[in-house]
């Protein structure tokens, strides 16, 4: 299945469009210019994975593209991707990961998720703000053909991530607080959310599991961790900023939550269901 944005998605090969917000796809199969070939990675990269095709992963193979903005240690990392326009990676290579389209993004990709291979000439995919695709690993470069800054986050799990294992009396914050939380997209692995909060709204005690946020919207919010509210922690927040939230620290494995700032928070964030 396509994915558009707020709609679910499991894990596939194609990337929703911009054009009249459907998911549509428009490629193009001109012969490969020679200037086109694809670039190659600097010698003596490394990174936390090690694919069988020998390509680095794509923080390697351009840091000045994608940084790594959070990160839970063997769990996984929250990647921004940030392409001006007439930008192009190093060829590179995914695993399995959830994205987040922060804005527009007019991509030509040599290879999945369009009908190509690295190597040839690209497909050109338009992305509309707020998609939230999940794709299989893959292997492709990637170059912004728009005429603005394209900008994307996701997650990759590391090799062998570590599971959270069972909660007891979980307590889902999508169930308890539907007003404020809504999935995105989801496979068997991560679910892809995002919290909305006017200024003074809080939400019910629930659980959370491993997750990694991104700040879209918001500059303050409160934590009562396990909905104590004596023990209030007031965090300052900032536009754009990764977090990352492990079970393992008191205030993200089951808390309230409270928009104490001064505009309207909006929050996406990639959870670990198992």
């Amino acid at each position: 299945p396509q994915v558009s944005p707020g709609q679910r998605s499991r894990p596939t090969a194609a990337l929703p469009s911009s054009k009249d917000r459907r998911p549509e796809m428009r490629c193009c199969t001109d012969p490969v210019d020679a200037a086109d070939e694809p670039k190659t990675a600097p010698a003596g990269m490394s990174g936390p994975f090690s694919f069988s095709s020998g390509l680095p992963d794509c923080c390697a193979a351009s840091p000045d593209l994608y940084k790594t903005i959070a990160e839970i240690p063997d769990v996984a990392r929250l990647v921004e991707m940030t392409f001006p326009p007439g930008a192009k990676d190093v060829p590179h290579e995914h695993p399995i990961h959830s994205m987040y389209f922060i804005t527009d993004c007019k991509l030509k990709i040599a290879g999945p998720p369009t009908p190509t291979k690295l190597g040839e000439e690209g497909g050109v995919a338009e992305v509309p703000a707020g998609a939230a695709p999940i794709f299989p690993a893959m292997a492709h470069q990637v170059e912004n053909v728009g005429d603005a800054v394209g900008k994307a986050i996701f997650v990759e799990p590391y090799p062998n991530c570590k599971a959270c294992g069972e909660v007891a009396g979980y307590i889902s914050p999508f169930e308890v607080s539907p007003g404020c939380y809504k999935i995105l997209a989801e496979d068997d692995d991560w679910i892809t959310g995002v919290l909305t909060m006017a200024v003074g709204e809080k939400d019910l005690l629930h659980h959370h599991k491993d997750h990694l946020i991104y700040v879209l919207e918001g500059d303050g919010v409160t934590i009562y961790p396990g909905g104590d509210e004596s023990a209030a922690m007031v965090v300052p927040l900032q536009v754009g900023a990764g977090i990352p939230a492990p079970m393992s620290a008191p205030p993200f494995a089951k808390h309230t939550l409270l928009n104490s700032g001064t505009v309207p928070l909006k929050m996406v964030f990639f959870e670990a269901k198992k």
